[in-house]
């Protein structure tokens, strides 16, 4: 689908060689209500706030790209955005704005157009005429991939919020509907943690389920509502998309031979980040038909949670005696807690909690995070994988980001992580 098919009437104006001579964007905020970068020496405040501002202003393009991406799809994929959508969503404008102002401000050119603006999304960042103040990994990347959002645009416009409608309500009730099916189904705080590991591990582990996986999530699950409604067969209607067959068989599909990821007829591999595996047939057997994983499902709840599954099947290989692992404690506060046995008699356990991030900008990563402090731990470690850990200077550019932004977290890649978690299960308890 062509996302530039949806290009707004060019504005009045462009910069040119004398500050002041062009008029802004007919639908450009005047200057007052637009935040202006302040410019300042490398590493100083000023460097730090001009960062964050050119920051929103890609969000907001990433944001509006999506969100043009959706009314494509509302409208079949030719015509005119939604009802009410307008030509171009707020956000390109907002964003439009804020680069008119910068290359005001500095004498520079900027898009004559948007069609010109579309075109610079498909240039790498640090190629734009209006030079912005990103981190060097990310001013590689670029916004579009033909006409595609690529995976940097796709995760600044979820941390830029409201970018895709349907894909922002499918997660959030997701969420309610695995929060409400563990909660029914648990008696005790120990029986509901226990019910939403089982959820969220089902979601990491199975995109595709058929109806008799379905039959049986519900006996193990089987509180309902007043409707006699199964929770846990609401949560599967939430999070997954039925696909009926004819008369009951085989259903004949491709996948994802590692992450398990459906895959179409012909590809190579499942475009999944980090994912090195190829396809391989699959069959399903059912009754009636078989579920998929929602979009929002896979890009907001599996994929992500590839890296948890790898950690926490590592984690269960260390001794039971030595160590205690607590998948997504206080419902998902962290992504694991470690707790290790005392290396001296009357010494208190040791915790470490861990949160599994694969995100493809460590700035991005760093503006999003917050630091969970209801379970109390000795180290606090955010655990990157090892297709990030191989992109130069991204370890070096998330730690430099976090600071000022959270105290007392460590950046480990995956690898490094097992590897120090297992030497100290090997300590704990040795004394005695």
């Amino acid at each position: 689908m062509r996302i530039t098919q949806y290009a707004a009437t060019p504005p009045r104006g462009r910069t040119g060689s004398q500050p002041g001579e062009a008029a802004p964007p007919a639908d450009t905020p005047p200057a007052a209500e637009v935040p202006e970068p302040h410019g300042g020496e490398l590493g100083g405040q000023g460097d730090s706030d001009s960062a964050a501002q050119d920051y929103l202003t890609v969000e907001l393009l990433c944001a509006a790209l999506a969100r043009i991406r959706m009314n494509r799809q509302r409208a079949g994929g030719h015509g005119q955005p939604a009802e009410g959508a307008g030509p171009l969503p707020r956000a390109w404008r907002d964003a439009r704005g804020r680069l008119w102002w910068k290359a005001q401000k500095q004498e520079l050119d900027w898009p004559k157009d948007d069609l010109e603006l579309f075109s610079w999304c498909r240039r790498p960042l640090r190629s734009w005429p209006v030079p912005l103040r990103l981190v060097d990994g990310d001013l590689d990347a670029v916004l579009l991939e033909g006409d595609e959002l690529s995976e940097f645009a796709e995760q600044a416009a979820d941390l830029a919020r409201h970018a895709d409608v349907e894909a922002e309500l499918v997660q959030n009730q997701t969420f309610e509907a695995l929060m409400s099916c563990a909660r029914m189904n648990g008696d005790t705080e120990e029986e509901v943690q226990r019910a939403y590991c089982r959820l969220r591990r089902l979601l990491i582990d199975r995109p595709v389920l058929s109806d008799r996986d379905v039959q049986s999530l519900v006996r193990e699950l089987p509180r309902a509502d007043a409707d006699n409604d199964s929770f846990a067969a609401k949560f599967i209607r939430t999070a997954y998309v039925h696909h009926p067959i004819e008369a009951p068989g085989v259903a004949r599909l491709r996948r994802c031979r590692e992450c398990r990821n459906p895959v179409d007829a012909g590809a190579a591999g499942c475009g999944t980040s980090g994912c090195e595996g190829t396809p391989e047939r699959y069959e399903v057997a059912c009754l009636g038909g078989y579920w998929t994983q929602h979009r929002a499902t896979r890009q907001f709840f599996h994929d992500p949670g590839l890296l948890e599954g790898r950690l926490l099947d590592r984690l269960a290989e260390l001794p039971t005696e030595r160590v205690r692992i607590q998948a997504w404690p206080c419902l998902d506060a962290w992504d694991a807690a470690v707790m290790f046995e005392p290396l001296r008699p009357g010494q208190e356990k040791e915790c470490w909690v861990i949160d599994a991030k694969d995100c493809s900008s460590p700035a991005l990563l760093a503006r999003g995070f917050r630091s969970d402090p209801r379970v109390p731990a000795r180290r606090r470690i955010i655990v990157v994988p090892m297709h990030r850990r191989k992109m130069p200077g991204y370890v070096a550019d998330l730690e430099r980001e976090l600071q000022g932004r959270v105290t007392g977290v460590e950046v480990l890649d995956e690898q490094a992580f097992v590897r120090q978690a297992a030497a100290r299960a090997g300590r704990a308890g040795a004394a005695r």
